[in-house]
């Protein structure tokens, strides 16, 4: 089987990228082909996070020594070729209108867009409609010289239409006004007023505040989006931890359990460990990420992501 939509070719061609920069503290071949490599921090050289899907604890990277040489940590690279970046731009760039595509979400009402026949506006089948049979297409304004100035602050778009996942949103003004006695703020510039993420350990409380896996209150309100969805009660999964906050101060000295949270589908407490699909099996909720085969209805062929109660479960409760 080949590619449809693109022209496959038996041999591939010879030649270089125009530029390849590579930031890895890993020993990979991939240095051998880049043009610039840039001398990133290692373990113990840099603060960070760390998470998986294998088990459900938050650990640190705590830097306990400087790195060495020239080398940084993957933060203070990135906000220094934003910074620079922010310098040169001037004259060339200003704020400028940037059009960019936003897949149709899974997990969302906007997966429903074709539910039963999906068709191809590339091959003619159908017209392109934003949201429906293509990705939505949406301006966004770039402010090129304030690139260091919104790197190292958090955007005021969590507090105009907050945050979410999976389909749900729910408010985060109160954490972003903790996040500003955390971090502290901007004192002047395009990001006055607005939390500031000047370092990695910044960046990380910000994480731990905003997520509802380390954070309580949110994992209350993001239980509560969605049992405005589903009409059953969803809270209580979460009510125990309500007013557990994790700050990065606490993961360095041990790692900590994450709190239950329906962006993921597995439950959290002191008694059950990780386990994907748990709550969907317990209380036969909607199935998120649900690959079913294509079936056949009235001679129409049914969208194979269908989200819907699996056969043969019931409720818990």
């Amino acid at each position: 089987m080949k590619p449809e939509e693109v022209e496959w070719r038996d041999n591939g061609l010879d030649g270089k990228l125009d530029l390849v920069v590579t930031l890895d503290f890993r020993l990979s071949s991939t240095c051998l082909y880049s043009d610039i490599v840039l001398p990133t921090a290692t373990w113990y050289e840099k603060d960070d996070m760390n998470t998986s899907d294998m088990h459900p604890f938050i650990h640190p990277l705590s830097a306990a020594v400087d790195p060495a040489w020239e080398s940084k940590s993957d933060w203070e690279i990135y906000k220094g070729i934003a910074k620079k970046f922010s310098e040169v731009c001037v004259g060339h760039l200003g704020k400028e209108t940037d059009v960019v595509t936003l897949p149709i979400q899974h997990d969302s009402a906007a997966e429903m867009a074709q539910p039963l026949d999906v068709k191809d506006w590339k091959k003619g089948e159908c017209d392109l409609i934003p949201g429906k049979t293509a990705p939505h297409i949406i301006p966004v304004e770039r402010d090129y010289p304030a690139t260091y100035e919104r790197f190292t602050s958090i955007g005021p778009l969590l507090e105009t239409i907050g945050n979410g996942g999976k389909g749900i949103a729910w408010n985060t003004q109160s954490e972003m006004d903790l996040l500003r006695k955390l971090n502290y703020t901007k004192a002047e510039g395009p990001a006055k007023g607005q939390p500031k993420l000047e370092t990695a350990i910044d960046a990380a409380e910000m994480i731990l505040t905003l997520a509802p896996e380390t954070n309580g209150q949110v994992a209350v309100k993001a239980w509560q989006a969605l049992s405005e969805i589903t009409g059953r009660e969803h809270t209580h999964l979460a009510l125990n931890k309500e007013d557990e906050k994790i700050r990065f101060r606490d993961i360095q000295a041990q790692p900590r359990k994450i709190i239950s949270s329906p962006t993921w589908s597995g439950l959290e407490d002191e008694h059950v460990s990780y386990n994907a699909g748990l709550h969907q099996r317990s209380r036969a909720d909607p199935v998120a990420h649900a690959v079913r085969p294509s079936v056949a209805v009235s001679g129409s062929p049914v969208d194979a992501r269908l989200r819907r109660k699996p056969a043969g479960l019931s409720a818990a409760d």
